[in-house]
């Protein structure tokens, strides 16, 4: 095929594409924990899914905001139900799906502090890299023999800061009040523990 064809051929084919709308070509099915990382296979038993009407109503208005941004945003999700992390975070796993390329593993979390909750959205990097901290902690630990909790070393149970731009940040505090920085930008990405 030479290239005056390939271009026609692809320019059609875009645009036959374009005239379904997307939630025809989209799955219904929910993207889970374990599809954002391979991390998240290794505390399965650490945490609980929990239905959205036996969470507190604090947590429960938040989640309702939550919901309103995702569905204004074309985010596919589990309306129905939240992973509890630990008693203050929560996670809901969630996709976007494109009409063209690959739907993006992100990750919406409600954490639980000061006597309310803000929800956050990690983007596909930051949701990656907090994954891969599961992971390289669990490792480590099975490495040198250490009987380590690594739940409580990975999950939030306070949020220091989060910014988003051209680099997006996420701070937090896990149980042992550790910060831990997860940053992106446009082609890097890094876990900073201190």
């Amino acid at each position: 095929m030479d290239r005056r064809n390939f271009i026609v051929s692809s320019v059609i084919g875009a645009g036959a594409l374009s005239m379904f709308p997307s939630s025809t070509l989209a799955s219904n099915q929910s993207v889970s924990l374990t599809s954002i990382g391979k991390g998240f296979n290794r505390l399965l038993h650490n945490v609980t899914r929990i239905s959205i009407a036996n969470v507190s109503e604090n947590v429960a208005n938040t989640h309702a905001r939550l919901v309103k941004v995702l569905n204004q945003e074309g985010y596919e999700y589990n309306a129905s139900e939240m992973i509890q992390l630990n008693s203050n975070s929560y996670a809901i796993p969630v996709h976007k799906n494109p009409i063209l390329g690959f739907k993006s593993k992100e990750l919406a979390l409600i954490v639980r502090q000061n006597g309310g909750s803000k929800f956050y959205i990690l983007n596909e990097k930051l949701a990656t890299e907090f994954a891969g901290l599961i992971e390289s902690y669990s490792e480590n630990a099975e490495g040198h023999e250490l009987n380590l909790d690594a739940a409580s070393f990975v999950f939030p149970t306070k949020v220091v800061a989060q910014k988003q731009g051209r680099e997006t940040i996420f701070t937090y505090q896990n149980k042992f009040n550790n910060t831990i920085t997860l940053k992106s930008a446009r082609k890097m990405a890094a876990v900073v523990v201190s």
